[in-house]
């Protein structure tokens, strides 16, 4: 095969047995790779009704047909099981070098299944895959596991994806790291604790084959050149992942103190990145073949958290570790990403839990005593820390809170469960998607939880214009798409989740086509380009974005034999009830009946049944017969 390795790397913990498989060109073919065909594999392999931590969870380590390769930015791999967080189908991915370190050492997936008896780690030198013990390891944070690793192998440059404490102990939110970039999403850190799995470690050293190797290296160093050259990517190359938590508070959007207040957050400046990145960023650090360079080797160099140093900060650390917790010292920020990337903890969900924990405090709701003694109040970081510690070893409180912030709420009684905003057990991160309907819509019809990197609408954000009104005309029939406060979305959200889903398929970082937007220096027909150079599979976008379509399908069709339907596509908590409590959109909420207006037309445009479940007629025409039949025999066609 060309671009793609050829084979599928399946590796049973409870047997010890390790076997390769060829890659089926049919699924090349129909889900091209990464997100799509692990997708497909958990939905034919995970029967419904699995449990997350039992040993017939599978968990799917994928890169994509460009991994490894001189692409721009090809850096991604994704991770796929059944999510411990939302028991429905899980998936997050991460960048760095393990992605193409497993394509070159000859692998397009890797399936995971069973449960060791003891501690181990999966090491893959190349075509020598062994078991090792991890029973040294066991109890070692991330950063400690990573170089006890290399430092065994003797070689620098092995690759780590690996687990800390929160991972052990089956903690719900727990990630997986490789290098400071984290897997985080769904909690599959925690099945990699159930199956006593503590890392993947990969040296790989071989070439991907391509079918046109000369045109592939043209095209993509000359895409390359012009990224470098593009005043797109500026900002993110100068100031980091600081730079969307202060976009989004000058656009009107963030959300801080558990979305309590919107648009306005008093510290918000220490968030400027003019400020952010003199003082802390030392230099790049981007991902492998990177041109944008949004990672940065930092240091904080005086306070109580002088000396702490990494080298990856996100917005998904900056704003639900500081806004979202009201919390605004940045020293503190980049203190308890390291904790959550050392510990193995979804900043995220960590954080969102943490903030409905402080309203619970502020209304009485629990009291220091129900908190160990912890007073978690509003922008209290050194309480945050104890509690991150609590959650990560599931000590005192911790433990409840351990199992996701829906599950814990519900301990606490129905007042607790109403200051929790969610969709499908799954925190929200801190854009306020009740001002924006299409966002709104995507939260809560993601396949995996609200989830900002496949919701989003680029084109109603006002302050981030990437549509003229005849572009939208043009591109979606009405230029009234362009309005946050409209409820005609339904069209532009499945442009935007396609063109999202697409780079999870060819395992390209999201910023390279601007989460979906694309950009005037890179177009999609360049992504296809390569593809054909790589590949030899001469596609275009609407082959492409079929095949997406395709995985979306399954995906849904995964939930719903799982038991979810049109009742779980809510955005549950403040966002349903409350509105908008300050800001320039003070008492814009959303409207029911629009909103079911809305998702009825979602609904209708993807060929689903208007109770949400995929129609015959849809997995017909997308050629997942077997998807119907599967759905048929649950009784949901």
């Amino acid at each position: 095969m060309y671009g793609w390795a050829g084979t599928i790397l399946r590796v049973d913990l409870s047997s010890g047995r390790i076997e390769r498989q060829p890659l089926d060109k049919k699924l090349c073919d129909n889900f091209i790779g990464g997100r799509g065909i692990s997708a497909k594999i958990i939905f034919d392999e995970v029967p419904p009704g699995t449990e997350p931590f039992s040993p017939q969870n599978k968990l799917i380590f994928s890169c994509g047909p460009l991994s490894g390769t001189s692409a721009p930015c090809p850096a991604r791999f994704h991770v796929t099981g059944k999510a411990p967080l939302t028991g429905i189908m899980g998936n997050s991915n991460a960048g760095g070098y393990f992605g193409p370190a497993m394509k070159r050492a000859g692998y397009d997936h890797i399936i995971i299944e069973g449960k060791s008896e003891e501690p181990v780690y999966l090491w893959i030198d190349n075509d020598r895959v062994e078991i090792k013990s991890a029973r040294h390891l066991w109890g070692k944070n991330i950063r400690e596991t990573k170089t006890q690793i290399k430092k065994e192998r003797n070689d620098r440059r092995v690759r780590v994806a690996a687990i800390g404490q929160a991972g052990e102990r089956m903690v719900r939110i727990a990630n997986i790291v490789h290098e400071e970039r984290s897997a985080s999403r769904t909690g599959l850190g925690a099945v990699m604790g159930s199956k006593h799995l503590k890392a993947v470690a990969i040296r790989g050293t071989g070439e991907v084959n391509l079918f046109d190797p000369e045109g592939f290296a043209r095209l993509a160093r000359d895409m390359q050149q012009r990224i470098a050259k593009s005043n797109k990517y500026d900002h993110f190359r100068k100031n980091g992942g600081s730079t969307g938590t202060y976009g989004t508070s000058r656009a009107g959007f963030l959300a801080s103190r558990n979305f309590g207040q919107i648009g306005e957050f008093e510290g918000i400046e220490n968030f400027n990145p003019k400020i952010v990145a003199p003082k802390f960023y030392l230099s790049n650090k981007p991902c492998f073949k990177c041109p944008i360079g949004c990672g940065k080797r930092w240091e904080v160099k005086d306070g109580p958290f002088a000396g702490e140093w990494g080298s990856k900060m996100e917005e998904g650390a900056f704003t639900p570790l500081g806004p979202v917790c009201g919390n605004s010292n940045v020293e503190s920020v980049f203190k308890m990403n390291n904790m959550a990337n050392q510990l193995g903890v979804d900043t995220i969900e960590c954080a969102a839990g943490m903030a409905v924990i402080m309203e619970w405090y502020e209304k009485g709701i629990v009291t220091k005593k129900d908190l160990d003694g912890i007073e978690l109040t509003w922008g209290n970081y050194q309480a945050m820390m104890q509690m991150m510690e609590k959650i990560a070893f599931r000590q005192g409180v911790g433990d409840i809170l351990a199992e996701g912030i829906v599950m814990a709420s519900r301990t606490f009684g129905r007042e607790a469960e109403k200051c929790v905003s969610h969709c499908k057990g799954m925190g929200m991160s801190g854009v306020d998607s009740r001002i924006l309907k299409g966002t709104s819509l995507g939260f809560a019809t993601s396949t995996r939880g609200a989830c900002h990197l496949t919701a989003l609408v680029p084109v109603e954000f006002p302050a981030f214009p990437v549509m003229t009104k005849e572009q939208a005309v043009e591109t979606f029939g009405t230029a009234e798409v362009l309005d946050p406060l409209s409820y005609k979305k339904a069209n532009a959200l499945i442009y935007y989740q396609h063109r999202a889903l697409m780079c999870d398929l060819f395992q390209v970082c999201k910023f390279l086509l601007g989460l979906g937007t694309g950009t005037k220096d890179f177009s999609y027909n360049d992504l296809y380009s390569l593809f054909y150079h790589a590949t030899g599979v001469q596609s275009d976008e609407k082959g492409v974005l079929t095949a997406a379509e395709r995985v979306h399908n399954v995906e849904r069709a995964y939930s719903c034999r799982e038991g979810l339907d049109r009742k779980d596509d809510r955005l549950a908590g403040k966002w349903a009830d409350e509105p908008v409590p300050n800001g320039p959109h003070k008492g814009e909420k959303l409207d029911p009946g629009k909103w079911e207006q809305m998702l009825d037309e979602y609904y209708d445009l993807r060929g689903w049944t208007r109770n949400g479940i995929p129609g015959k007629a849809k997995l017909a025409a997308l050629g997942l017969e077997d998807v119907a039949a599967s759905l048929e025999e649950s009784k949901l066609n």
